[in-house]
């Protein structure tokens, strides 16, 4: 039998049992005793490597979880359900490109990192052009994590200040004192280890959500039949029309910029993938963590489906008397609705979505401590050197109050979506660009590169900030609740102001005349930075070179082995060459070849 909605009252907010608290703290405190545990177990020395890559011996799967708990955050949790509730499954066809992407950096970009032993990744930017590209990279890279930890930790805490009496601010704090705490105690083992049982968490409350929703909603079939119904199952159009928000070309372009920046040109990535013994191990953990990222991507979008169904003929979205102000809210919203009899399962949810936002913060601390000492404090203060480890312990603490102090401003930013458009629009791209010029052209030096990067940036703020973008309006939603139309609304004193207070939410849509509508659908906007940053820094390394009437000598080691093996095989005389067979050729310092 269907669950009927309307037998539900919505109260104000739900008041968690002890069982639900205890649940919470439990997820904090095993989070802050993991960090007391490698604290007081690991070799106390002053390596480096030790604390932030582990000693370069860890095990693959746990780090291949590490993975996925850093890169899948509370705002993914939260955000793929109500993007799957307002436009469909659209963003599932992204999951096609899992596949292809990490492959092709095993090959491309790994065998780099690995070749010369580097502990931050713009190590490698410095030693293939020079000192300002390595310092402009990892100066935008703390921007970036930065400002998207500070979101990471404002989603779940708005989330749970929505279903408790506990303060918004209160629960950033929580958060962020954990976080700080135990990756400064325990360095990356201790970020690994919880991030194994954070990841556990989060499939935990995906499995908890699926199997509730699928019960009271009368099975997994009548979900997908009223998702069906209400015009949820879609599949993009193969379309050339770039205004539009989903095609599937912008859909897997954004899949395949994702899952490279991933593994080929983010410090949080490849610091996991260079903690294991050897590029083979490395390439293991990539292996691993294909199917784990798309198994949790695939569980957001049918927990978007049910809570949907859920929802479906009562919208609180919709109607003068809005129950919730934003789609961000519906997962919050559902588990306070359809788990409030059920003890427990909400303080459990409400965990996993701490979670989420307590690995990714995590990472992003231990990944900005160490890119900070290894690219500014050891280089600028040689006295640095004596002590690495105590030094990127305070960088841990410093970046966790920056952390803390951060998300109180996001408040007054407005939207998380517009936040994360703007780090993976801005950012994502000409980060990814660099490393790919840098490996794959022996003509690309750091002038040209320079400029590519500053005028793709430039084009970017100017995309997500100066041009009026209209996103595509919501799929038809049902009925909306109000005090008229069900029992479902009686005695509803729901305060959106008390949930929303410190937050503007934009419109679902902006009314802007054709005129002022830009033509490209901020899809493509990582897109074009990548693209962009690629051809003008690569145009300009030309001319410059010509110019200068000389060409880099860069040694093989810096070049990607796809690209040398390529072009050894283009140039053998039977069209391969001896080393054709093996992508990870040996490195021979006294080769140079300037073809691209």
């Amino acid at each position: 039998m269907i669950y009927s909605i309307y037998t539900i009252m919505f109260p104000e907010k739900l008041v968690l049992g002890a069982v639900d608290y205890t649940l919470i703290a439990a997820a904090l405190l095993v989070s802050a005793g993991i960090g007391v545990y490698f604290q007081r177990t690991s070799r106390h020395t002053d390596n480096n490597d030790d604390f932030v890559l582990g000693g370069r011996a860890l095990a693959p799967f746990p780090v291949a979880l590490s993975i996925l708990a850093t890169f899948t955050s509370a705002l993914s949790l939260m955000g793929i359900p109500a993007d799957v509730y307002m436009y469909g499954t659209n963003l599932v066809f992204s999951n096609l490109l899992f596949l292809v992407a990490p492959v092709f950096c095993n090959y491309f970009f790994l065998p780099v990192f690995f070749g010369d032993h580097f502990t931050s990744v713009y190590e490698y930017l410095e030693r293939r052009f020079g000192k300002l590209t390595r310092r402009l990279l990892s100066a935008m890279f703390s921007v970036q994590i930065g400002l998207y930890t500070a979101v990471a930790l404002y989603a779940p805490a708005l989330a749970l200040s929505a279903v408790t009496d506990l303060s918004l601010w209160m629960s950033i704090i929580s958060i962020g004192v954990v976080c700080t705490f135990y990756c400064t105690l325990g360095g990356m083992k201790a970020v690994l280890w919880t991030d194994v049982f954070q990841a556990g968490l989060m499939y935990t409350t995906l499995f908890v959500i699926c199997i509730v929703g699928c019960i009271q909603l009368g099975g997994i079939s009548k979900v997908f039949e009223m998702s069906y119904d209400g015009g949820r199952l879609v599949v993009p159009e193969f379309t050339t029309d770039i205004s539009q928000q989903y095609t599937m070309y912008n859909i897997m372009a954004q899949g395949m910029l994702m899952m490279l920046s991933t593994y080929g040109g983010s410090q949080i990535g490849l610091q996991r993938l260079m903690a294991v013994k050897d590029l083979k191990t490395s390439r293991l953990v990539t292996y691993l963590s294909i199917p784990l990222c798309m198994s949790f991507r695939l569980l957001c979008a049918l927990v978007g489906l049910i809570v949907y169904a859920y929802f479906k003929e009562c919208d609180p979205l919709k109607g003068p008397d809005r129950l919730i102000r934003s789609p961000d809210q519906f997962l919050p919203f559902f588990i306070t609705n359809a788990m409030s009899h059920l003890p427990g399962l909400p303080g459990l949810c409400i965990a996993g979505i701490f979670s989420a936002s307590l690995s990714t913060v995590s990472s992003a601390i231990n990944s900005l401590a160490a890119v900070t000492y290894e690219d500014f404090l050891g280089p600028l203060l040689p006295g640095a050197k004596n002590r690495p480890v105590m030094w990127t312990k305070l960088l841990s603490v410093l970046y966790g109050v920056t952390c803390i102090a951060l998300s109180f401003a996001m408040g007054s930013m407005g939207t998380l979506i517009k936040t994360t458009i703007l780090l993976r629009g801005v950012f994502g791209g000409p980060n990814l660009a660099v490393f790919a010029l840098g490996m794959g052209s022996t003509l690309a030096n750091e002038e040209g590169v320079v400029i590519g990067l500053i005028i793709s940036l430039v084009l970017g703020f100017w995309l997500n900030f100066g041009v009026n973008v209209i996103r595509e309006p919501f799929l038809p939603l049902e009925a909306a609740c109000t005090s008229g139309n069900a029992s479902l609304t009686n005695n509803v004193t729901l305060s959106v102001d008390a949930w929303m207070s410190n937050v503007t939410i934009l419109p679902p849509t902006v009314d802007i005349t054709p005129t002022d509508k830009f033509p490209v659908a901020y899809m493509w906007f990582s897109t074009i930075g990548l693209v962009v940053c690629l051809i003008i820094g690569y145009v300009c390394s030309i001319v410059i070179n010509c110019i200068r009437g000389t060409t880099p000598e860069i040694s093989e080691i810096y070049l990607s082995p796809m690209r040398t093996w390529f072009f050894k095989s283009k140039h053998s005389p039977n069209g391969n060459s001896k080393n054709s067979k093996n992508m990870d050729l040996k490195i021979n310092p006294n080769h140079q070849d300037t073809s691209f």
